[in-house]
């Protein structure tokens, strides 16, 4: 596999100038998404040896200022495939989210000093951590099932900036789950679709 450096030199002999290869270089972008749609990351660099639950969209750059012109995060997005299987970005909904049944539904994780909980929710400004009560661990009545926590503008799940995804195998586990950021936490709200009765925000 050649590196970053050699395939640099390839496209400036095969182009002729090496402002013509960067060119070249930063012509598409690479869209890596799941199953969901999700977007996991995105590359200049075509992706090799992708995990099964993977896929990867090509677009031309200039397509995708949509996601860096909004300042926030690729959360934002979500990959769709239409029936001639073209993939398009698109901005994510309440509808987008949400699953369509009678008992599933978004709730706002709202702040609570209270030490009575199923789960807590820890927002600074570096750190998205969720415990699991010793209780919730000890019962571990919902396993292997994914819980989705949305990260909206204030109390408003139709604009969604970020998500995170946590496993309840892994949260019984390790009892508190961390994933950094870069967001300005000081006035977003968390959603998520309830699995436990009380979930808190501190």
């Amino acid at each position: 596999m050649s590196t970053p450096g050699e395939r640099l030199a390839q496209l400036k002999q095969q182009h002729g100038s090496l402002n013509n290869a960067v060119k070249t270089i930063h012509e598409y972008t690479y869209i890596v998404y799941d199953d969901n749609g999700d977007i996991v990351y995105k590359s200049i660099v075509e992706p090799t040896d992708l995990k099964n639950d993977l896929q990867v969209a090509k677009f031309k750059t200039v397509d995708c200022k949509i996601i860096d012109e909004q300042g926030k995060s690729a959360g934002l997005f979500y990959i769709e495939k239409d029936e001639h299987d073209v993939c398009h970005i698109k901005l994510k909904t309440f509808e987008t989210v949400s699953i369509k049944s009678d008992r599933d539904f978004l709730s706002e994780i709202k702040k609570s000093n209270t030490t009575s909980y199923d789960i807590k929710i820890i927002f600074t400004d570096k750190k998205f951590t969720v415990t699991a009560h010793d209780n919730i661990i000890k019962n571990k009545k919902f396993k292997n099932t994914n819980i989705k926590f949305y990260i909206t503008e204030h109390k408003d799940p139709h604009f969604i900036i970020d998500s995170y995804t946590i496993n309840t195998d892994e949260l019984y586990t390790n009892k508190s789950i961390h994933h950094d950021h870069s967001l300005d936490a000081t006035n977003l709200s968390i959603y998520t679709i309830k699995l436990f009765d009380k979930y808190v925000r501190t």
